[in-house]
């Protein structure tokens, strides 16, 4: 009787242990991340975007199916960190859907066709099986909502040239939680910052920017600003020098992109004073005169240092950069089509970002045109962060030079491309001084002249014009002519670049408030399989693998046997 009364005693101290945890957790929550790299935690910035969700927003995955294991190991990855934004936000619901379940080979087709036009890029599987070689449609995405808003696409795939498939999918898994949380600030930002592109002095027409303007206008209010058009208030007067400076100052960052013509003393003044003013600026240089269209006319051209002639090399040098007029060929280059086969050009450099910051981690390789060098300065106040760099099989050429087709059929000799690691594009942050500091300044009434930032900001200068240029589309089918392509892609070869996700994380790296960007700096350990180990061991494994829980079962029923023979011969 007493061992019944201490068994029901017991039962009673675990119930209420049991109820006392329980009314515990619903007043407390956590979660415990057993792994060494926390590789579930989420950080603060997305926790406390998922806590002021104020809406639902519903994400539609098209990762279900008949996966390959390496594409299923991305679908559970991106299941478990949906459900730790739900366990933060009740506002977060999602489905997993497969594309291609329909039996129907018409309606799949029309189904993938709608995925593409709403902006998931499908990609081909090649599976190996009995029957032979087959191919597999997968959309390594998913479309997300918010409230009664439009769907917007995310790509949950980092495609990378070169890169081996499964290295691609450790990248994407690190880079999961930044693409679903970036994807959530999208939708759900109602304050957008203001981007303005600067026209006035040559830089690239709409036309060739419309993809980023398009990408950009998803999360920022973005529009074109004409330095020299100074417009008329409601009154018909034309606004004045200091007006028009405070019209430049209302937007929180400018974007320079190939500008081919000098700027003014006016032009100059604006600028810097916007910078001075807290401002941030993207300048996008090419400091060398040379295109392919030259090309298309002739077999060769004279490449033209142009840098000096944008009158902006004292300002620039001022903020800490200066840009070299020469010409990089390297060896790691984009091709070009002649029509008959593509072929490498070593003055389209495709740079492997391999600076560990988070605005290139985990990029694809990035297309550039004729791009010069740039070197750095000293400046107490400002810090620099190379971003982009050549290859180890690289060279500089002086310019003026005669940039000709021979290069294209008869590239160089490897042993000419002896330098390793140009710099091409930096990042700097800190408090700048004004290139007026110590000069005479422009008499201009109602403006407040500022000789240094009046907070830390940031400028990044790329030392080509052409890295944010999209293509034209010529010979795309399926799509309209003369309608802008999304930037990165070449219809030329087919190839697709990482220009795109490049300045896409430049922009948010200086603009988002939220701190997201910081999360695509964490390391995330994947433990894969030695393969090869795998294979010449198969047999081993498989008999351990299916043998030992049968003997392990056995040994403890022996022992089990032999404990309770013990127990009772006494």
């Amino acid at each position: 009787m007493n061992k019944k009364r201490k068994d029901i005693l017991k039962l009673l101290v675990a119930l209420i242990i049991v109820v006392l945890l329980n009314i515990i957790g619903s007043y407390s929550f956590f979660r415990l991340d057993l792994t060494s790299e926390k590789r579930y935690t989420l950080s603060d910035a997305t926790k406390g975007l998922l806590e002021n969700l104020d809406e639902t927003v519903y994400f539609k995955v098209y990762l279900e199916g008949d996966l390959n294991p390496g594409f299923k190991r991305l679908r559970d990855e991106t299941k478990q960190m949906l459900n730790e934004f739900r366990a933060y936000s009740s506002n977060v619901e999602f489905d997993f859907i497969n594309p291609s379940e329909n039996p129907s080979k018409k309606d799949r087709e029309n189904i993938y066709k709608q995925l593409q036009t709403k902006g998931l890029n499908p990609i081909q599987i090649e599976q190996e099986g009995n029957d032979g070689t087959s191919y597999q449609v997968l959309f390594p995405g998913a479309l997300i909502a918010y409230g009664e808003g439009s769907e917007f696409p995310v790509q949950l795939l980092n495609s990378q040239i070169g890169v081996d498939p499964e290295i691609q999918l450790n990248s994407s898994i690190q880079n999961l939680e930044y693409a679903l949380a970036n994807s959530i600030r999208r939708v759900s930002t109602k304050n957008r910052k203001k981007i303005a592109f600067l026209e006035g002095n040559g830089e690239l027409e709409s036309k060739y920017v419309a993809d980023m303007m398009r990408t950009l206008s998803e999360n920022y209010r973005v529009s074109r600003f004409d330095i020299r058009e100074f417009k008329s208030d409601s009154t018909g007067t034309q606004l004045s020098i200091a007006e028009q400076q405070q019209r430049l100052n209302l937007n929180d960052l400018i974007i320079i992109a190939k500008p081919t013509e000098a700027f003014s003393d006016l032009d100059r003044y604006l600028i810097d004073q916007y910078i001075m003013n807290g401002g941030k600026a993207i300048w996008l240089i090419d400091a060398v005169r040379a295109s392919m269209d030259s090309l298309q006319v002739q077999p060769e051209f004279l490449a033209l240092p142009q840098i000096n002639d944008l009158n902006i090399t004292d300002m620039l040098f001022k903020y800490g950069v200066r840009l070299n007029g020469n010409l990089i060929q390297d060896l790691t280059a984009a091709s070009v089509n002649d029509q008959r086969r593509t072929r490498p050009w070593v003055y389209f450099p495709a740079i492997l970002p391999v600076v560990k910051h988070p605005i290139t981690k985990n990029l694809n390789a990035i297309k550039l045109e004729f791009p010069s060098t740039l070197d750095t300065l000293k400046s107490p106040n400002i810090r620099k962060e190379i971003l982009l760099k050549s290859s180890p099989f690289s060279r500089r050429l002086v310019t003026p030079t005669l940039v000709s087709l021979r290069d294209l059929y008869q590239p160089p000799s490897r042993d000419l491309f002896r330098e390793q690691f140009l710099p091409v594009g930096v990042l700097l942050e800190g408090t700048f001084e004004s290139v007026y500091k110590g000069r005479i300044k422009p008499k201009i009434d109602g403006i407040n002249y500022y000789d240094e930032s009046k907070k830390e900001t940031q400028m990044i200068v790329i030392a080509d014009g052409d890295i944010i240029k999209n293509q034209i589309n010529l010979i795309v089918p399926d799509y309209p002519k003369g309608n802008p392509l999304p930037l990165g892609y070449d219809q030329f070869t087919g190839t697709e670049f990482g220009n795109k996700d490049f300045m896409l994380n430049a922009i948010d790296y200086m603009l988002d408030d939220t701190n997201l960007i910081s999360i695509r700096s964490r390391d995330i350990v994947l433990r894969l399989l030695n393969k090869p180990e795998a294979l010449n061991n198969k047999v081993k494994w498989q008999l351990i693998n299916t043998l030992a829980p049968i003997l392990l079962i056995i040994l403890l029923g022996v022992i089990k046997l032999w404990l309770r023979k013990r127990k009772y011969a006494r």
